[in-house]
């Protein structure tokens, strides 16, 4: 929920504490005016000064009803900011080959002003979460300048964003899943190309440099629409 992200728990507190004074105050004092009203000869002026206290209660239920879409506000115009300069985290985005039967293709596009390396790749999946008993094989990697020659090995460098006039750099990386198998001689293993599950999900640890490095990791779906 919103309340707890971003620092958002401060203003749900200060909200529940703000309710409570609240209903406390109303509790213990609206009764004693509505008394006073009573016994007050000047009727009208008496249903004034309570409509006056209605309305101020009015006001602060309107105020709390828009908190929300004030912080959605204040969140989007700071993401946006964070964009702008070239703050923004990286992105991952995977998606079956067209033509190639059994591949992925990741595409991990760096929005940051700072240099990531792609320090591992990895899929795991719920029935099998030990790698599904086959590992990763990086059969290409393109960047915006092109194929990258001998780029099967880790890491891949993307570079960071600087001129933002011109497109984000980016790396897409095609995945095959590979298992061995016994070779053609005793003694012998071959790999074998095998489908990606349907549940598998699709890791990339990621460096970002900087004045201290960061290790984060990003996450996709390999089937997003199933």
């Amino acid at each position: 929920m919103w309340l707890w992200k971003d620092g958002n728990w401060i203003v749900a507190l200060g909200m529940v504490v703000f309710a409570k004074i609240s209903g406390l105050m109303w509790f213990t004092y609206h009764w004693d005016f509505g008394d006073l009203c009573a016994a007050n000869e000047m009727g009208a002026e008496c249903v004034r000064e309570w409509i006056g206290a209605f309305s101020g209660w009015f006001a602060v239920i309107a105020a709390a009803a828009s908190l929300p879409y004030l912080i959605g506000q204040w969140q989007e115009a700071r993401r946006q900011t964070r964009f702008t300069i070239g703050d923004e985290d990286p992105t991952l985005d995977v998606i079956e080959h067209l033509k190639e039967e059994n591949r992925l293709v990741v595409r991990i596009v760096n929005w940051n002003r700072r240099a990531v390396f792609v320090t591992g790749i990895s899929a795991t999946t719920k029935t099998r979460p030990e790698h599904m008993d086959a590992n990763i094989g990086i059969w290409q990697v393109e960047t915006i300048d092109g194929v990258v020659e001998g780029a099967e090995l880790l890491p891949i460098q993307i570079n960071g964003w600087e001129d933002r006039a011109s497109r984000p750099r980016f790396a897409r990386i095609d995945l095959l899943l590979l298992r061995k198998v016994a070779g053609s001689e005793p003694g012998w293993d071959a790999e074998e190309k095998v489908p990606f599950p349907r549940d598998a999900k699709i890791s990339a640890k990621i460096r970002m440099l900087g004045n201290v490095h960061r290790l984060f990791e990003l996450e996709a779906d390999a089937f997003p629409q199933d």
